[in-house]
């Protein structure tokens, strides 16, 4: 797994995520399978390497994000590695115009994840503050994800 930042929540949520799966399917996990990036090109390039030169050769890699992944497959093609699928996050619409993509994507739904967060934005500065002058709202809003298999050419 070529994750992000430990800096970030979704980071955290995808690694868990990542851990739970390969569990839950009998897999079995290393943890030195797991590499943080800084989510640039370079960074990239440079956890492939890593990936590329590891005891344990990999087959599948799950990437942070499509960015990643888009990186991660232009890198293998450029040393003419095949053998190696991706599966990423953000289901980006380039990815239809791409020669070699991930073989699946989750789609997240951005923009619904946007109108949400105004739409409970909007409800925060309408509502009414409380008899103590302090607003306590407390929110857990899930937008489910799907998970995308992406056609192979």
């Amino acid at each position: 797994m070529i994750n992000g930042p430990n800096t970030l929540v979704a980071s955290h949520e995808r690694k868990e995520g990542y851990i739970k799966a390969m569990l839950s399917n009998r897999l079995k996990f290393d943890p030195t399978l797991i590499i943080n990036s800084d989510l640039t090109e370079a960074g990239t390039i440079e956890v492939m390497d890593n990936m590329l030169n590891h005891r344990r050769k990999p087959t599948a890699i799950v990437t942070f994000n499509d960015y990643v992944a888009l990186f991660a497959i232009r890198y293998t093609r450029s040393l003419n590695l095949e053998g190696i699928d991706f599966v990423s996050y953000a289901n980006l619409p380039i990815i239809n115009y791409m020669d070699y993509t991930p073989i699946a994507s989750v789609e997240q739904f951005p923009y619904k994840q946007g109108k949400k967060a105004a739409d409970i934005l909007i409800d925060l500065i309408n509502k009414p503050k409380t008899e103590s002058g302090a607003d306590q709202a407390f929110f857990n809003v899930v937008v489910e994800s799907v998970l995308v298999v992406n056609e192979t050419k």
